[in-house]
């Protein structure tokens, strides 16, 4: 035997000495209890002692191993939680912005500018600029230091909140500036998780000309201090926690995501130039030999996939003009060929990641932005396709809303200004509006793809019924002309989309799927998979469930 083998022998007796005693502390306080005739109970009774006081480990099999394993697993998770709690969490993080930026935020309130507004006006000489950019590095710095510390912690406390309705942003660096969230969509969610902005602005940091760092720099903070005292409010259940993505903290999960993206860049390519594509590379080389808007425009073959914005409005080749010109591309490609493509890759790859982190934060992704929505609904398309063909089903792809079920436009609760979401919540109001919600997306969560087609029509009713029901509560409340924090509820309706999405495929996204070889397409090596994609994909086997995304867009007014 090897010096190594013998040292990973060592380390490894070391290790499961430490998990059977902690399996002992844990049988000693009654936290784990076996039910009678279980295999392992027999397991249990044949471990014996040496004379010196230690576990024979000869006498230890793999169930009493594996036990210990999972047993100790859940301890360290537990005992990893008590480092620090969310609230702690949060109130550390916000603190440290207000530091910063408390003062610049009390000016944007006092001359009641938006954070655009605010991230305008600081960059608007060159010597704010650079007193802005000069510390920077360290801010970041400190704000990857900080989630190193404490961002497992954090995900772990969202993790184990169990049995509430969570919604996880994406499609964004951050929600609209312009909007809040939770007054968007506080009622219709118990918590809701935001990214770091800093975090997910790397890229801007490390490309962007130094006004456009300076800006988006006061932007984000700014943005994010308006989630302050909801993030901070003493509620049981929390309205807002900002998390770290994984995905910025660990490479190897964002080389994942990506890959992935580019499975899912390979579709909608195909559909969107109308050919088949059997390679990301035989996509690049492809759209390499587009290099002209007219080539561009000659090959599309679904023009309604092409889409850069929402909001944009002419025929391709002025979009594409547009999107060419426009700073978010111009660094990165001038080809429009490379455009579409980087930008199917982009947009997959981000809606990856977030029914990834959905499913692992165990809720639903929200959208507020049309543009992402689509590309979120697309995905799930692609996934619902694929499915249907393996699973020999059809019609799993889900998308509906209040749009679809009122021939004139729909009312909710879209505006509440936070200090009246904070005592709502303290006074435990209105939990039937947002319950009225959740049981329809819980519905297509646990939907089972292989005879979807005989519940399908009865959980559209549900769905419908309960957007139905929605209208009817949103009318009585304001019959009911109630007041929190002094403000009347008949001033929060709006008016806009509400939609749910859903691909009932079983699992949170396809690519995860591939991970189990019994149920394959295309299977990735073992070593190209993170071992927390791997482990998040294992419990998914057991508890299958559906993703399911949600879109709260306003109805912007005409001024």
């Amino acid at each position: 035997m090897s010096e190594e083998q013998i040292k990973e022998d060592v380390e490894y007796e070391a290790r499961l000495r430490r998990r059977l005693k902690i399996l002992q502390e844990q049988f000693k306080e009654g936290k784990v209890n076996i039910a009678e005739g279980l295999e392992v109970e027999k397991s249990l009774l044949a471990v014996r002692v040496g004379p010196d006081g230690e576990v024979d480990l000869s006498t230890v099999d793999g169930l009493v191993r594996s036990m210990a394993l999972a047993v100790t697993a859940m301890h360290d998770r537990e005992e990893l939680k008590k480092e620090a709690s969310l609230s702690q969490i949060q109130n550390m993080y916000f603190k440290f912005i207000e530091d910063n930026f408390g003062q610049f935020y009390q000016m944007m309130l006092k001359q009641n500018l938006t954070p655009h507004d605010a991230g305008r006006a600081l960059t608007q000489n060159e010597k704010s600029v650079e007193a802005f950019t000069e510390n920077l590095d360290e801010f970041l710095n400190v704000i990857d230091q900080f989630w190193e510390g404490v961002g497992e912690v954090a995900h772990i406390h969202v993790e184990d909140m169990h049995g509430n309705i969570k919604g996880i942003f994406g499609g964004d660096l951050f929600p609209s500036h312009d909007e809040n969230i939770a007054s968007k969509c506080g009622i219709y969610t118990d918590t809701i998780v935001l990214p770091d902005p800093f975090l997910r602005s790397k890229h801007i940091f490390a490309n962007y000309p130094k006004k456009d760092k300076a800006y988006y720099f006061i932007k984000h903070a700014m943005n994010i201090l308006q989630y302050k005292d909801l993030a901070c409010a003493d509620v049981e259940v929390p309205i807002i926690a900002i998390l770290p993505d994984q995905a910025v903290l660990q490479e190897d999960e964002r080389d994942f995501f990506h890959s992935l993206g580019k499975k899912d860049s390979i579709v909608h390519a195909g559909k969107l130039f109308n050919r088949k594509f059997d390679s990301f590379d035989e996509l690049i080389d492809f759209a390499q030999e587009l290099d002209t808007i007219e080539r561009v425009v000659a090959e599309i073959g679904d023009k309604s996939r092409v889409l850069f914005d929402t909001e944009w409005t002419g025929d391709i080749a002025s979009q594409l003009a547009q999107a060419l010109a426009n700073k978010h591309y111009k660094p990165f490609v001038d080809s429009p060929g490379m455009l579409l493509a980087s930008q199917s890759l982009g947009r997959m790859s981000v809606s990856n990641e977030l029914l990834v982190k959905s499913r692992r934060l165990n809720g639903s992704p929200i959208i507020d932005a049309p543009t992402s929505w689509q590309y979120l609904v697309w995905k799930m398309e692609y996934d619902a396709e694929q499915a249907e063909s393996e699973l020999q089903s059809e019609n799993l792809h889900v998308v509906r809303g209040l749009s679809d079920l009122a021939n004139s436009e729909m009312q909710w609760l879209g505006n509440i200004p936070p200090e009246s979401l904070i005592e709502i919540r303290k006074e435990g109001a209105m939990d039937e509006i947002r319950n009225i919600l959740g049981q329809g997306v819980n519905e297509l969560i646990e939907a089972n793809p292989s005879n979807f087609h005989r519940s399908r029509d009865q959980i559209f009713d549900n769905i419908n019924n309960a957007f139905s029901q929605h209208q009817k509560n949103i009318d009585e409340l304001k019959a009911k002309k109630w007041k929190f924090a002094g403000k009347d509820i008949g001033s929060w309706l709006v008016v806009g989309s509400l939609e749910v999405t859903a691909a009932i495929t079983g699992m949170p996204v396809w690519g995860m799927a591939t991970i189990a070889a019994d149920q394959v397409l295309d299977v990735p090596k073992l070593k190209d998979i993170p071992q927390s994609i791997r482990d998040l994909s294992n419990e998914n086997q057991k508890i299958k469930k559906s993703p399911v995304g949600m879109l709260f867009n306003i109805k912007k007014k005409n001024t």
